[in-house]
């Protein structure tokens, strides 16, 4: 330190001369003479200004423009040569006065001045700038008053600056910091400045600098000795916590500089982590060792000790509510059972942060708006750690008047009935928040962006109860202006606005931005969508930036997987969900298994000849062994969908179907044995449907819903005649309890009957078991059955109910887990849905979104077995959830 203060003063020595006061030369400039083929008189005075500006910067004293000007006009001079220059300047008073012209020939321009000393001591000096566009005036100006700065004052410019001594630390980095630059007039003051700036840089234990005359100007060189660099960080005696979690917290990063700062605030750090794992005893220290030129060594040393988990939390102060019923508030937790695995019962500073905080909106919910709830207390005690928080509850405050103010939209009535405060008997913020967010979103669907909701409260200590005004204020209507879409490199930017409810020019409404959303999120092309939405041109006018974040759509996938069903079985999947852009569907399907083959090449356009019309195709060809029988069938499928209202699709198929049944069991009942041989299909089918739910794969709320009649036979042709009737729905609830917890309910029925002409097949009849209905029994083992032999007939009715609950099992891998009840049957066609007499099973499992699509594995325990079921049984699957 003292080498550095003995290098300033010699420095400030050098430069003493800068101590002694030096007389300010004052100076004018004249307007400049324009000579060019276009009118540019505009920048006679204009370039007066400029010039005089810049010579201001540099230290000059500049007379105004009004007055030099005002002169001139008295003197009634026209054209100004020395002589004029001189009375000109010497009537002001003036060291210097400079005049001169502009030439413009093409795009090349010339600024050529005159400096004339008033007094007649000096010679007149010339100087001249050329360019190239009047764009570079500024500059060409700026580099005139250079060459002014130099002539008039004797000073040097500085003709190179050097960087010297640094090894580490970039010649670049340090010139960014200094202002003398290369060009300019040389300043021992700026110098000076730029040496103190340097070593600011902290990157350096010493810096000098060295200024030498050249005959081009001046030479400053800066002599830089840079302190030593960190090679290497050790840590011993951690064997608890892993060395990258310790050298993430750190606060600094290998190659670092030394800092005796930085590496005590670093045990600090360290401490903290440890005390986040519960280690309160631990001790942390560090030692420095040199291990080369400028290189050193950190070692850390660290003596753990016993982890400390909270023992007991503890409130004083709470009158209103217990112990146990704040502590339900909480992420912290006194130490449990499974801690060790758990890691409840550890004091971790962010979450007891926001431990504080929810305990306050917890009073403050329930009418305690003065509560206030104090910083935890901690205490080591031997067994462990003792958490105290107090709490200062105060008077509760019920509800008192609620009113609504201002630009009402809606007739009062109606805007009472979607407020949540109404049903308070207390005063609860939270529903206040919810209510304004209500009613914000209600005028924003009305177009009124910028509306604003404010509620304003009025205490009463006397009655403890407390009013709310809702204050409405509309403002304007507000437009889509501008729509603009980024981030999508393959799918076009008709495929995605196509999916948009709202286009420019529409009224703003925050709803349709919202269903917008959800839209592109069913389309499974992104990872990511954010609407951004800014001000327009106009108060009226909003603008919005779409960005999304493209996810892979193509893949060829190979798997393999279980079901009680088809066994051991192998799926190859070759599909693109987004072809060239446009949104389109291929896939081509292999399912290879011992009770059951099928390929399978489908094709979708969602919107044919731009309009929200889906229409596609399937072919297929399936392979199925059935307990009884053979069938081998090949099929073309036709589909299209239109959506008739929101939410709502309506969509039909045709399928052709050309089937052989083999291998029929001797001993099956005869409406087994009359299938074999050759059968065909031709059938029709339509379906309304209405689905809300909030995504795809895994919905978390909203509900699905459908009703379907499919018909075969009669004028269609074929050998199966039946008419098939189905309703399903089914609905998601998201439980209060966290993010992705999921209550969901389902409910399926269905009836099939026969149409003269033709036969009803067996395989076509209803039958449950399996993955997609009642889970843990075998596939279509559930339903009628022939009395003699127990060969499975299907039934021409059916019932299915299904209860889940669903929950983030992995949540950042999407690995979701759930529990399930299920209940069902078939019954024949004389047979009334008796829903008294319904199998019933449970069980677990667990879902993934895999690259061959969600991946099921469960396992379902039967309920009152008959003798020839398996009391469970496992299933996996690939494919489209129920």
């Amino acid at each position: 330190m003292l080498r550095r203060f003995s290098l300033l003063c010699i420095l400030l020595l050098l430069f003493s001369g800068t101590g002694r006061a030096e007389k300010v030369i004052r100076v004018g400039v004249a307007p400049f003479t324009i000579y060019s083929q276009e009118d540019l008189s505009y920048l006679s005075q204009g370039i007066q200004d400029m010039l005089g500006g810049q010579l201001l910067q540099r230290g000059f004293e500049v007379v105004s423009q009004a007055e030099l000007n005002k002169v001139i006009s008295g003197m009634a001079v026209t054209f100004i040569d020395e002589s004029a220059a001189r009375s000109i300047g010497r009537s002001l008073g003036l060291d210097y006065l400079i005049y001169g012209s502009l030439t413009k020939v093409g795009q090349r321009i010339s600024l050529d001045a005159r400096i004339v000393d008033t007094l007649g001591l000096k010679k007149t000096i010339a100087a001249f700038v050329q360019e190239e566009g009047l764009e570079n005036l500024q500059a060409s100006t700026e580099k005139l008053a250079l060459k002014v700065t130099v002539s008039v004052s004797g000073r040097q410019k500085i003709a190179r600056i050097i960087i010297s001594g640094n090894k580490r630390i970039e010649t670049d980095a340090i010139k960014r910091v200094i202002q003398s630059q290369e060009g300019d007039i040389f300043s021992e003051a700026t110098v000076s400045a730029d040496l103190k700036r340097i070593y600011k840089m902290n990157f350096f234990e010493d810096v000098k600098v060295d200024v030498e005359d050249r005959p081009e100007g001046k030479i400053v060189r800066f002599i830089v000795d840079e302190k030593a660099s960190i090679q290497r960080i050790e840590f011993r005696g951690n064997i608890l916590v892993e060395e990258e979690e310790l050298i993430e917290v750190l606060g600094y990063k290998i190659y670092a500089i030394l800092d005796p700062k930085k590496l005590a605030d670093s045990v600090k750090n360290l401490n903290d982590k440890y005390r986040e794992k519960g280690y309160y005893n631990a001790r942390i220290t560090y030692k420095v060792r040199g291990i080369g030129p400028k290189q050193v060594s950190v070692r850390y040393d660290i003596s753990e000790g016993e982890r400390l988990y909270i023992q007991k939390i503890e409130f004083i102060g709470n009158k209103s509510f217990s112990d146990r019923q704040l502590k339900k508030q909480m992420e912290t937790s006194e130490k449990g059972l499974f801690s060790w695995v758990t890691d409840s019962g550890i004091l971790k500073k962010d979450e007891i942060r926001k431990d504080m905080a929810k305990l306050t909106e917890f009073y403050l919910n329930r009418g305690y708006i003065r509560a206030k709830v104090g910083e935890p207390q901690v205490k080591v005690e031997p067994k462990g750690l003792l958490l105290t928080i107090a709490v200062e509850e105060g008077p509760q405050f019920k509800r008192g008047k609620v009113t609504l103010s201002g630009d009402l939209i809606e007739p009062e009535e109606t805007i009472r009935k979607k407020m949540k405060i109404f049903k308070e008997e207390y005063f609860n913020r939270e529903a206040i928040r919810k209510d304004v967010r209500t009613i914000r979103a209600m005028y924003a669907d009305r177009g009124y962006a910028a509306a604003t909701v404010t509620p304003m409260i009025k205490e009463h200590d006397d009655t403890q109860t407390v009013d709310v005004d809702f204050r409405m204020d509309k403002k304007r209507l507000v437009y889509f202006e501008r729509i603009t879409i980024v981030g999508n490199r393959k799918t076009r930017d008709n495929v995605i606005r196509r999916e948009l409810l709202y286009k420019e020019g529409d009224l703003f409404s925050a709803g349709a931005m919202k269903d917008s959303n959800l839209a592109l999120q069913r389309l499974g092309y992104f990872s990511d969508i954010n609407f951004i939405p800014s001000k327009g041109s106009a108060e009226d006018r909003m603008n919005v930036r779409l960005e999304v974040k493209e996810r892979p759509t193509g893949a060829f996938s190979l798997g393999m997987g279980y079901s009680s069903f088809n066994q051991l079985f192998g799926l190859i999947r070759l599909s693109q969900s987004n072809l060239f852009g446009k949104g389109q569907r291929v896939k081509i399907d292999a399912v290879l298994g011992n009770r059951a083959t099928e390929y399978t090449f489908s094709f979708t356009e969602p919107w044919l000849y731009n309009k929200p019309l889906a229409v596609g195709f399937d072919i297929y060809n399936r392979r199925i062994d059935y307990e009884d029988y053979d069938k081998n069938s090949s099929g073309l499928a036709l589909r299209a969908g239109y959506p008739i209202m929101k939410n709502v699709r309506l969509s039909g198929r045709f399928r052709s179907e050309e089937s052989e049944i083999s291998n029929v069991r001797p001993n099956a009942p005869l409406e087994i044995q009359v299938l074999e041989g050759d059968a065909s299909l031709s059938s029709i089918l339509g379906q309304l449907r209405r689905n809300t739910t909030n995504r795809y794969f895994n919905p978390t709320e909203g509900s699905d819903a459908w009703v379907s009649v499919e018909y075969a036979g009669g004028f269609l042709g074929g050998t199966s005649y039946f008419t098939r009737y189905i309703a399903d729905g089914g609905k998601f609830w998201p439980l209060p309890w966290g993010d992705e917890h999921t209550f969901f309910l389902r409910g399926r029925i269905g009836l099939v009957t026969k149409n003269e002409g033709g036969e009803l097949p067996a395989y076509e009849k209803f039958g449950l078991g399996g993955i997609n209905s009642l889970r843990g029994y075998q596939w279509w083992s559930v339903g009628p059955r022939d009395p003699v032999t127990g060969i499975r007939l299907g039934g021409e009715k059916m019932a299915l109910f299904n209860i889940e609950y669903l929950f983030p099992l992995i949540k950042d891998a999407g690995v979701v887990g759930v529990v399930f009840f299920d209940q069902g049957n078939a019954w024949r066609e004389d047979e009334n849905w008796d829903l008294g007499n319904m199998r019933q099973s449970y069980g677990a499992g667990m879902r993934y979104y895999s690259p061959l699509g969600p991946l099921r594995l469960e396992w379902g325990r039967v309920v009152d077995p008959r003798p020839w079921e398996d009391e469970s049984s496992w299933e996996f699957s690939v494919g489209t959830f129920f």
